[in-house]
């Protein structure tokens, strides 16, 4: 989500951000996957909306990348870390309290659990094991890429991305080649002193790419082979995973090279593509506004999707969850999000 201040607006950005909260709203909205029968056409069809949309959360991770790994050239460290605490860390912790509370009589679909013996003791256990909303294992990723934040800012600072290059590189090799391969074979070996250091992060390869690629790092040649190999990676998510049969592959797998490079394709198309279009002033202000709502409507969607089922009388199964509802749960959290931003304190509830 965008979460960043004085800062240049860049309007591919802000185009990324509506896009990877519709593609959450997609997977969302498509948990038939979980319930229908396997081979069924239903089945293939939320099979294929996941695959299309499952770049969403790591595009927010790229962004955020892209927009604070050079933090300092716009403030000190003390105040970088002062507002990641004001505008995720805060509505992250009041919006954990809020949804364990509605958890508590309510339910909603997906994220939301259920607590039906609330206690302060169950309140923290839950927290500490994303067990109060479980779509919120965004946050917990995120804080903790903020901690070395620092640390690939310095690099940035020194002038030195080309480590930041080779931490993306270590982050491919170990991830998409080796760990991925051992768990599609089902190869079973002790790896936690591959997969435990920090440089082999499975979110923080696509953190640092996000920066590599806003900040220019790639030429246009290099750029082109990345949406080429994005490309080819969608073919084979969508079509072969999704629609094929008999491929034993982890299509969600956020550590494998096909959903990586298709995150990392569609962000520098996303990004070529804004860059070639010179948009007027109002749909810069357009684009900015619906953008300032993605966290917003990522906290609050669940709610939506339930109070629609009960409304409309559906649940997962039906076409109209799946097919209108990611359309019709993003204008009205949409427009939702922005109202409460307008009231006094809304800026502390929807940053």
């Amino acid at each position: 989500m965008n979460t960043g201040v004085l800062r240049k607006r860049y309007s591919y950005i802000d185009v990324l951000n509506i896009l990877a909260i519709f593609l959450v709203l997609m997977l969302h909205t498509s948990q038939a996957i979980f319930t229908a029968k396997v081979g069924t056409s239903l089945f293939l069809q939320v099979r294929m909306f996941q695959g299309i949309a499952i770049p969403a959360v790591f595009l927010f991770f790229m962004i955020s990348g892209a927009m604070l790994i050079d933090y300092r050239q716009r403030m000190s460290t003390t105040d970088f870390f002062k507002h990641r605490i004001k505008r995720v860390l805060i509505p992250f912790l009041l919006w954990s309290i809020l949804w364990y509370f509605y958890d508590i009589k309510w339910s909603a679909y997906p994220g939301p659990i259920s607590h039906p013996h609330p206690s302060v003791s169950d309140f923290l256990i839950s927290f500490a094991s994303t067990n109060i909303n479980t779509i919120f294992w965004f946050f917990y990723v995120i804080l903790v890429l903020y901690l070395v934040t620092p640390m690939l800012s310095a690099l940035v600072k020194l002038k030195e991305k080309d480590y930041l290059f080779l931490l993306v590189s270590i982050y491919v090799i170990i991830n998409c080649f080796i760990l991925y391969p051992l768990e599609v074979f089902k190869i079973q070996i002790t790896n936690n002193m591959i997969n435990f250091p920090l440089i082999t992060f499975c979110y923080l390869g696509y953190f640092i790419v996000g920066y590599l690629i806003h900040s220019g790092f790639f030429s246009k040649k290099q750029e082109d082979l990345l949406i080429i190999v994005g490309f080819i990676m969608f073919f084979i998510q969508v079509f072969f995973i999704s629609l094929g049969k008999g491929l034993n592959l982890d299509m969600n797998n956020s550590t494998g090279p096909i959903v990586f490079f298709y995150s990392v394709g569609l962000f520098t198309l996303v990004k070529r593509i804004m860059e070639k279009i010179n948009l007027n002033s109002r749909f810069s202000v357009l684009f900015k506004t619906m953008a300032s709502a993605s966290l917003g409507i990522y906290i609050i969607h669940p709610f939506f999707i339930g109070l629609f089922d009960k409304i409309f009388s559906v649940n997962e199964m039906s076409r109209l969850h799946i097919y209108i509802f990611p359309l019709m749960v993003y204008i009205v959290c949409l427009l939702f999000v922005l109202v409460i931003k307008k009231i006094p304190g809304g800026k502390y509830i929807f940053p």
